[in-house]
């Protein structure tokens, strides 16, 4: 692997992760995780085309749209569920607990999805493993797949940092091929 696909793994999750968390407190920094996800995703493309392993990229890319999928389905039904509260409360009656019961049922299907998501970039991870000979990639790919599931109990958020954390590591540990690690110019 060339050295500026490691850098651009490791330091996009980096990007992702301080952006991410910074995002729970300050509204407009997810931007920031946005761009540090971009530049992972490269590193996956390339990493997968440097390997000659299309799977990398496959499973990366609908990991990528089960993820926004999910995002938009749990944001429209926590929308409804906010709705049909609002509504009960002023008296909506029926309509209102139907507004919330779609609003739940849109949550529950956009957790699923974030759980299909969680799958697909497992599997993405471990042909990075295989192909890399670093496991950390495949504990890593695992740890997030079980912290998607387990978001539900707010267990799956530690998993998911402890994830984050494993593939950053994976990322500057992988091994750069002798043909391929780039010389800085002095």
């Amino acid at each position: 692997m060339s050295r500026q696909t490691k850098q651009m793994g490791g330091w996009g999750l980096i990007v992702a992760l301080v952006g991410g968390v910074l995002a729970l407190v300050l509204p407009l920094v997810w931007v920031v995780a946005l761009v540090g996800w971009v530049i992972a995703i490269i590193g996956y493309v390339k990493a997968s085309e440097e390997y000659g392993e299309p799977g990398i990229k496959t499973n990366t890319l609908i990991a990528i749209a089960f993820i926004i999928t999910s995002w938009v389905v749990m944001l429209l039904g926590g929308g409804a569920m906010m709705a049909g509260m609002m509504s009960t409360m002023m008296g909506g009656g029926d309509m209102g607990m139907a507004i919330g019961g779609a609003g739940i049922l849109g949550l529950l299907v956009g957790w699923v999805l974030s759980v299909a998501a969680g799958w697909f970039w497992y599997k993405a991870n471990s042909l990075l493993a295989r192909r890399s000979g670093l496991n950390l990639f495949s504990i890593g790919g695992l740890l997030f797949f079980i912290g998607e599931i387990l978001t539900v109990i707010f267990v799956g958020g530690i998993l998911l940092l402890a994830g984050f954390v494993v593939l950053i590591v994976a990322w500057f540990t992988v091994q750069e091929e002798a043909g391929q690690a780039e010389t800085s110019p002095s």
